[in-house]
């Protein structure tokens, strides 16, 4: 069998795109490289506890009775679904379930027994918790405002400065939920070091939250009437969420600064490290005060053995004086013997002098020369008797 094929027309000219990585698989890609927690897999997400079960499912009839359909935004939907305790720990798969099981039960048309039949008003309610619980986006914009969530943090007081780890540790665990980063550390006990604490509040002030105000938006921008009206809706949705996420990292921060004010593992180490402080003060004026005292008496035993060689010198300037005084003496002894020998010896030769009227002035010459004459110079004469 032939076909023939009539092709009317030509291609166009190659045209270049940017092609943007997208879809679920991407993006589950991207939080396993990031750490951060998956939000797309539906099994995935919630708990990972076992499959949920009839029996977990709790039908509140008369809760479900009250509610009207206009106020399904004020309506607890884990409760209406049968999830009151599980909420933010439920999967995608058990919303559906639990919806499933409501269904069944709940459903004007459908209900087996009279008694849990609800009214077309009540289960549209359901309906609407489902419609808000089924998408992992619509899951979190509730459980990101679950009015079961507690907001409020510990005060700094005395109570729960002693009673730290019970207090400060429940609302830690609770406000971990909204970590984008698994393996949330524990507020952990009071035998942890310093490190680990360390990390503790390192990871805690730079925490980044998931969660987001979508749900409060008070404008509904389907009921806009044209494109500018929907911008403009867009745009005041935009700022309240901002200022809402501002409250809210606003409060976390003041969470963890009050938790941190409260720890006594930090007071402990301020504690100990001021005491380490304190030691090493001491220490370093111990050490001054031995220094100083060692200068001191570096200095009198300086300034001692001065004095003792001054004393010594003068001692021993006194002792040569004295043997020099000794000495001239000796000296002067010895040179007024040999000036009296010399002279003697001159007299007994008349001064050498012939004539008696030159006597006295022979005397008054001799008695220059000998004056001028040492010991040794006299030693070398050698008169004649």
């Amino acid at each position: 069998m032939t076909v023939s094929v009539e092709v009317k027309g030509s291609l166009g000219e190659p045209a270049s795109l940017n092609v943007y990585p997208y879809g679920p698989a991407f993006f589950k890609y991207q939080c396993m490289r990031y750490d951060m927690v998956n939000e797309v897999t539906e099994e995935d997400s919630g708990s990972d506890s076992e499959d949920l079960s009839d029996a977990d499912i709790e039908l509140d009839l008369k809760y479900i009775k009250s509610l009207e359909s206009k106020d399904w935004k004020d309506q607890d939907h884990y409760r209406v679904l049968g999830l009151p305790n599980l909420r933010v720990e439920s999967s995608v798969k058990d919303i559906k379930k639990a919806y499933k099981f409501m269904v069944l039960k709940c459903h004007p048309d459908k209900a087996s027994q009279g008694n849990t039949k609800v009214d077309e008003e009540a289960f549209t309610c359901i309906q609407k918790a489902y419609e808000q619980l089924c998408t992992v986006e619509g899951k979190r914009a509730y459980d990101s405002i679950d009015p079961e969530f507690d907001d409020d943090t510990p005060n700094i007081t005395e109570h729960n400065k002693q009673n730290f780890y019970d207090i400060f540790g429940k609302v830690m665990d609770s406000n971990a939920q909204w970590s984008m980063q698994k393996n949330v550390p524990k507020l952990g006990t009071e035998s942890d070091s310093i490190d680990k604490v360390n990390d503790f509040y390192n990871f805690w002030y730079d925490f980044k939250s998931w969660r987001e105000y979508s749900y409060l938006d008070e404008e509904e921008r389907e009921k806009a009437e044209c494109k500018e009206e929907r911008r403009y809706i867009d745009k005041l949705n935009k700022q309240e969420r901002l200022r809402r996420k501002k409250e809210e990292m606003t409060r976390m921060h003041e969470l963890v600064n009050r938790c941190y004010a409260c720890d006594p593992r930090i007071r402990a180490f301020n504690e100990e490290r001021k005491r380490r402080k304190i030691e090493a003060k001491l220490a370093k004026q111990e050490a001054y005060k031995k220094e100083l005292e060692a200068a001191k008496l570096q200095k009198e035993e300086n300034e001692r053995i001065a004095k003792e060689q001054e004393a010594q010198r003068v001692q021993e300037a006194k002792e040569k004086a004295e043997v020099e005084k000794k000495e001239r003496q000796k000296q002067n002894k010895l040179l007024k013997q040999e000036r009296k020998k010399l002279r003697e010896n001159v007299k007994s030769h008349n001064y050498f002098n012939t004539n008696e009227d030159n006597i006295v002035k022979s005397m008054e010459n001799l008695d220059l020369l000998l004056l001028s004459l040492t010991i040794d110079d006299m030693k070398k004469l050698k008169l004649s008797k």
